[in-house]
């Protein structure tokens, strides 16, 4: 099991070496409850974002999920033909990086 965390910031580079392993699962736990508390709150952000957006019309309702699911597909269908029509006709450049 790897004990050292590490994490940049600022150009530099910072290491968290356990001394014993008492103190790595303390951090472990921690740190698993930081994330599922996280977790939590993005849900309940996103329940009052959709609570919100249910009041317009727009917005599909229960049963239309699957109807908005495979718009969404098609979406990104027509999108990724256009980036790649695009590409062959020369309109658009692809550079990596």
């Amino acid at each position: 099991m790897e004990t050292n965390f590490s994490a940049s910031a600022n150009n530099a580079t910072w290491q968290f070496i356990p001394q014993n392993s008492f103190v790595s699962i303390a951090l472990t736990v921690l740190f698993l409850y930081v994330f599922v508390r996280h977790f939590i709150l993005v849900l309940m952000i996103m329940d009052i974002v959709i609570g919100w957006l249910r009041k317009f019309r727009w917005f599909p309702v229960e049963g239309k999920r699957l109807r908005a699911f495979v718009h969404w597909l098609a979406a990104i269908a027509v999108f990724s033909a256009f980036l790649a029509a695009s590409g062959r006709f020369g309109w658009i450049e692809f550079v990596p990086v």
